[in-house]
């Protein structure tokens, strides 16, 4: 089987999609497969896929009505035993790096590194994640697509969820790591370069996230644990609210080691 399927969607973007697409057959690692979605570009996308045709596995040109619509379709696609999302004008960090994820053979279901954001102009940020993914933390925030390996058996039973326009990503790592419980992997190193000019990145689509997530929320959690995350996320940073922490824990951790051991 083949390791790795690598799914590109992409829209009226040539030039990132070429960008994209020599990150890709440039890697020294070759088992896995290339597949990209293109929804009926006007610019000179597919005549740039035709370029490097004999280094795609599959292809399509196709109208479609949205990122996750293409997500899916490449999803239905693959045959690999991970999926990696690598959008046009994202690209991989080095020749090597599929190499040295893979050349240790994980089983975990998510495995999930680092991001380098391009900000353009020579702003490059490297952007880190936690090596361990609690409720708390993905309430707030997630982990990063082109930086992600999926098992593609967690898409047997749900694809991407289509009514969400800008959060079905969310949705699938909450339900999948918080409410399935499956196992993950964190690399410490960085992975991909991410364009920053996706829907997710623009300010005008920073409410439309919140609404959506919001929803997922509420599709998984009763009220009173929304209620209790929330306080969580707003005072976590506050020194106070570390130390009451702590020291509620301290106290919790007395107390069941008197009862197990009484005087």
């Amino acid at each position: 089987m083949l390791k790795l399927s690598i799914i590109t969607i992409n829209y009226n973007n040539a030039e990132g999609l070429e960008k994209t697409i020599q990150s890709v057959v440039a890697q020294t690692f070759i088992n896995y497969e290339f597949i990209i979605i293109d929804g009926n570009s006007t610019d000179n996308s597919k005549q740039i896929i035709e370029k490097y045709h004999h280094k795609i596995t599959s292809w399509v040109s196709e109208p479609d009505t949205g990122i996750y619509n293409a997500m899916n379709k490449g999803i239905l696609k693959a045959t690999g035993k991970y999926c990696l999302f690598l959008n046009s004008g994202d690209y991989l960090v080095n020749e090597n790096i599929i190499d040295k994820i893979f050349n240790t053979s994980p089983i975990e279901d998510i495995i999930y590194g680092e991001l380098i954001f391009d900000f353009k102009n020579n702003n490059q940020v490297l952007k880190k994640l936690p090596s361990i993914l609690t409720l708390t933390y993905l309430f707030y925030d997630n982990i990063w697509h082109p930086a992600s390996f999926i098992k593609r058996n967690l898409f047997n039973k749900c694809l991407y969820k289509e009514n969400y326009e800008i959060a079905a990503d969310y949705d699938f790592f909450f339900n999948a790591i918080i409410i399935k419980m499956v196992k993950t992997k964190y690399l410490p190193f960085p992975i991909t370069v991410y364009e920053t000019s996706g829907l997710s990145s623009k300010p005008d689509n920073f409410e439309k996230i919140k609404l959506e997530r919001q929803t997922i929320h509420q599709s998984y959690l009763d009220r009173e644990t929304i209620i209790y995350l929330k306080a969580i996320v707003r005072f976590y940073n506050k020194p106070f609210f570390k130390w009451l922490i702590n020291k509620t824990l301290l106290i919790k951790t007395v107390k069941y080691f008197l009862k197990k051991n009484p005087q």
